[in-house]
């Protein structure tokens, strides 16, 4: 099931540069650490700290560190390779990242075993058909964090794309192992499961070869007797943003006319590269036409 809710979308900030500086700080850390339990083990022992305590230690430090430098080097490798501005968040950073976590999750969970002398292999040997019924009742939460997965892996829908799936239109705020985070035009951020994500047809307008806004409304008959000048009201009042516009592609179409009513559609082609949101413009239209409906009626 869908969940929405209001919610204020900080602007990305360059994580990757902090997570590097925390890296030497925690390798540096690590290292003095490993050093120090490698030099002085026998010390421990004899002091009374027992050998599997130092063993889960090793294991977290060692497994942690390594973990984090190959994620590192994976993420600083991608980044120059595809040469990605600092900021910039990209579905294969979040998927290197989210397998970090995992791996880190095991990891720490294995120290703890160690820790209470407890071998992390044998006890996943003896526990396997437990182990089997858990992932029979857990399936559909691992069916979504691998569709999730395939989705990060993807170059089908990139954070910062604007696209429609089902009934929710929105651009891709966040993608995660269990939901991606799209926010509407109302600024509303929607969870969509991955699984419904990856089993529904999805309309990504950014990846479209042209970056076609439209809109519809109605007007009396009588107001649109002349559908030229309701173009041309509409077109002028884009002029602000016709730097970012086709100029020859502005077209005023009837769809349907009505006893009373008649319905239109507006559209109009953006440049493949302009900055500008396809909301702001359509709003600015919008408002213009009420403007224009309201100002006709008065005469």
């Amino acid at each position: 099931m869908n969940k929405a809710k209001k919610k204020s979308i900080t602007p990305t900030i360059n994580l990757e540069r902090k997570k590097r500086i925390w890296f030497v700080v925690k390798a540096l850390i690590f290292i003095a650490a490993l050093f120090a339990i490698d030099t002085y083990k026998s010390q421990l022992v004899d002091i009374g700290i027992p050998e599997h305590y130092i063993k889960a230690l090793r294991l977290y430090l060692y497994a942690d560190l390594w973990i984090s430098f190959i994620r590192l080097a994976v993420v600083l490798y991608y980044q120059q390779k595809h040469k990605l501005s600092k900021g910039v968040k990209s579905n294969f950073i979040l998927g290197i990242n989210h397998i970090a976590n995992i791996l880190h999750t095991f990891v720490l969970i294995g120290a703890i075993l160690l820790l209470f002398n407890i071998d992390p292999i044998n006890l996943i040997t003896s526990l396997s058909i437990v182990a089997a019924a858990i992932a029979i009742l857990s399936k559909d939460y691992i069916a979504n964090m691998i569709n999730g997965m395939l989705i990060m892996f993807s170059e089908e829908v990139m954070i910062g794309d604007e696209i429609k799936i089902g009934e929710v239109k929105g651009k891709v705020a966040d993608i995660t192992l269990v939901n991606m985070h799209i926010v509407n035009d109302d600024e509303d951020l929607i969870y969509i499961p991955n699984s419904m994500v990856f089993t529904s047809q999805i309309f990504n307008y950014t990846k479209r070869a042209i970056r076609k806004v439209s809109f519809d409304f109605d007007l009396k008959n009588e107001l649109a007797s002349d559908v030229s000048s309701v173009e041309k009201h509409i077109v002028d009042v884009l002029g602000e943003y016709h730097q970012y516009i086709n100029s020859e592609s502005y077209v005023l179409r009837i769809i349907k006319i009505n006893e009373n009513f008649t319905s239109l559609k507006f559209q109009f082609v953006l440049h493949r590269h302009s900055e500008v949101r396809e909301k702001d413009i359509r709003k600015a239209a919008l408002r213009e036409v009420l403007k224009y409906i309201g100002e006709a009626n008065r005469k």
